[in-house]
């Protein structure tokens, strides 16, 4: 892999949608919009909804793909080109209007690790903010976005991902554990309170 490839060598990039809002909260895929991604990267959990309106088959994530943001409404500039993965205990996303997914050409081009850690860096995120244009909403043009470079993969730079990537399981293997010992202490609290009550 050459040293001065870049992202579109790499990637092409499949915008989402609008959605009708009076669909929201119904069964069906995840919304994937800007409440889904951490500041500077990352899955954001906390504020999750789900659309039972249409969604196009190109629209639908599934565990594993990654996505980004091409906007951010503050001008700190926290989600512009932030990137994201929809996590393996979600069956689907869908894409929004705010939303991009990544899809990884499969010639000659690095895993996705690879490629969501490098999305991770200091330097995408300084790349991302000296390119942002607007005032008020920022954006990030497709083609600034697909001209970052992407470094040569070595063995150092392997090792680096699978390092990351393996804290990064554990991170959200406690997260799970913690999130389930409070549903059990609060099934516990309510039980014993209502028997005290009877």
């Amino acid at each position: 892999m050459s040293s001065d490839a870049c992202l579109g060598d790499y990637l092409a990039l499949q915008r989402g949608t609008t959605y009708k809002s009076a669909r929201l909260d119904e069964p069906g895929p995840t919304l994937l919009g800007l409440a889904s991604i951490e500041r500077n990267g990352g899955f954001r959990r906390d504020r999750l909804r789900t659309y039972g309106g249409a969604s196009p088959e190109k629209m639908l994530l599934q565990p594993g793909d990654l996505y980004v943001s091409l906007k951010d409404v503050t001008q700190a500039g926290d989600l512009l080109g932030a990137v994201a993965r929809v996590p393996y205990d979600i069956q689907f996303g869908r894409l929004t209007q705010d939303t991009v997914k990544l899809e990884i050409k499969k010639t000659h081009a690095p895993d996705a690790n690879y490629l969501y850690w490098l999305l991770r860096t200091p330097e995408y995120r300084a790349y991302c903010r000296a390119h942002s244009m607007g005032t008020t909403n920022l954006s990030l043009s497709r083609a600034d976005f697909l001209a970052f470079s992407v470094p040569a993969v070595t063995r150092a730079r392997t090792a680096l991902v699978h390092a990351l990537q393996m804290l990064d399981e554990k991170i959200d293997s406690n997260r799970r554990l913690a999130a389930l010992l409070e549903e059990t202490a609060t099934t516990l609290f309510r039980a014993r309170f209502e028997s005290s009550r009877r």
